[in-house]
């Protein structure tokens, strides 16, 4: 049976998630006019097994009018929504490997599991050419083309990974291809980071 080589693989899924999370917060966070932020606690559990301490943020009151074009908004809610789409199909990814590794299941429904995951991310990425880009904002044309840039490198990764199993080796080929895989959703899920953290300027 060949190991795992990353003991840990939920943390790449990880930033995706964040990423969804982020973009819905900034979202209605930012959509409203003239928002009023009080005091909040967040606890958190200890990591080492302590006490959990809690965390108080306290955020001075605005009358700042930030609302946003309903064409950024809608923009918004499209990217994140293809994030945690991706997040999903991310996390098959990663379960299949596994699955495979530990061989819990057999070459041929590795295979065609792959391969019917490789359609749907490629399926996913020309979804991507649906999103419409807010003309409100025009330097949000930039930020776009940065996002399919890298969001263009997954499905080849994920062919890679179907090479990989096909290999004549010891899995040396698919695991290098999985981590290549795992790195270009990263860098997808950076991008989507930003554009959701951007805030144009207001008056």
């Amino acid at each position: 049976m060949q190991p795992n080589p990353d003991p840990k693989p939920g943390r790449w899924i990880l930033p995706v998630v964040i990423l969804a999370m982020m973009g819905f917060a900034w979202l209605f966070i930012n959509a409203a006019d003239d928002p009023t932020v009080s005091a909040s606690d967040t606890t958190s559990p200890s990591g080492d097994g302590g006490t959990a301490t809690t965390t108080t943020t306290v955020v001075a009151e605005t009358t700042t009018t930030t609302t946003l074009p309903p064409d950024v908004v809608q923009y918004t809610l499209d990217i994140t929504a293809a994030g945690i789409e991706m997040a999903g199909l991310q996390e098959r990814m990663v379960k299949i490997n596994g699955d495979w590794d530990a061989r819990a299941v057999g070459y041929a429904d590795t295979l065609a599991a792959l391969q019917t995951l490789d359609a749907e991310i490629r399926a996913w990425r020309q979804g991507l050419d649906g999103i419409t880009v807010p003309g409100s904002l025009p330097q949000y044309a930039d930020f776009h083309a940065i996002m399919v840039t890298a969001a263009a490198e997954i499905p080849a990764k994920s062919t890679a990974v179907i090479e990989g199993l096909q290999a004549p080796d010891t899995g040396e080929a698919r695991r290098a291809a999985l981590a290549e895989f795992n790195e270009a959703v990263t860098a997808y899920g950076n991008q989507v980071n930003t554009i959701a953290a951007y805030r144009p300027e207001s008056t």
